[in-house]
């Protein structure tokens, strides 16, 4: 199911749900470590969403897409420009949220990783990668997501009056986290070969992102405390050998 990849359109599930407003969202990410914000990330999120409810959801994704920009979909890696046009109009997503953050030292690269609720209902999964502009705005590079499978059992979803609000399944906080700005004692992180390798410019994150197998993969390695260490390690399933047949 091709819209199960589009993770700059996505919502959280919401069987205990409750809603953040921008400015709720900021409070909760204000004691983030470091000179990097994680909170900009949420907040460029948020900008996403109120952008799709205005101008629809595969407009409003292109335009948040850095030049380039990748899908990770089940059925082979896609540029976003040629990808999102072909997403049927019935493949709508209603809102998503993120709950984890890792950025860089310097706040250039992040990577966010949340889930989100299809307009009918359904439940995954997605994870984005972001790099800052010029501007100092932020823009998503690589982005992969799917739907949960078993679907966990559905609840009535509360209403959400606020149309700048988020709806977020029991979250007290979202947990954002910047790299240490020193240098590693330890060596660099394993490199796998059937996988793709980006690195933060500055040297503190690195992610391995591709396909393996019948799965979709997406490993991300931060410094903390002057070692590497993986901090997501996420897969999906994919279906390469079906979109061969195509």
């Amino acid at each position: 199911m091709r819209l199960a990849v589009l993770a700059i359109v996505l919502a959280l599930a919401g069987c205990t749900s409750r809603s953040y407003s921008d400015d709720q969202y900021q409070r909760l990410m204000r004691s983030a470590p470091g000179a990097a914000q994680p909170s900009r990330i949420v907040a460029r999120e948020s900008e996403i969403l109120r952008t799709v409810r205005d101008e629809g959801q595969f407009s409003a994704s292109l335009a948040f897409a850095a030049s380039g920009a990748k899908v990770l979909s089940a059925s082979g890696e896609r540029l976003a420009s040629e990808f999102v046009p072909s997403l049927d109009a019935s493949e709508r997503i209603a809102a998503w949220s993120p709950g984890l953050v890792w950025m860089s030292c310097d706040g250039d690269f992040a990577v966010s990783q949340g889930r989100f609720q299809t307009s009918a209902g359904d439940i995954g999964s997605y994870l984005t990668s972001w790099q800052r502009t010029r501007d100092g705005d932020y823009e998503w590079v690589h982005n992969a997501a799917a739907l949960h499978d078993p679907q966990p059992p559905r609840e009535p979803s509360s209403a959400v009056s606020d149309p700048n609000a988020i709806v977020v399944e029991g979250l007290e906080s979202i947990d954002g986290n910047v790299s240490d700005c020193t240098a590693p004692t330890s060596t660099a992180p394993p490199v796998a070969e059937d996988l793709a390798t980006t690195n933060s410019p500055d040297g503190t994150l690195s992610w391995r992102w591709g396909y393996s197998g019948s799965a979709r993969i997406f490993r991300l390695y931060a410094l903390t405390e002057g070692q590497w260490s993986l901090v997501v390690n996420e897969s999906w399933p994919a279906d390469l050998r079906a979109a061969a047949t195509q």
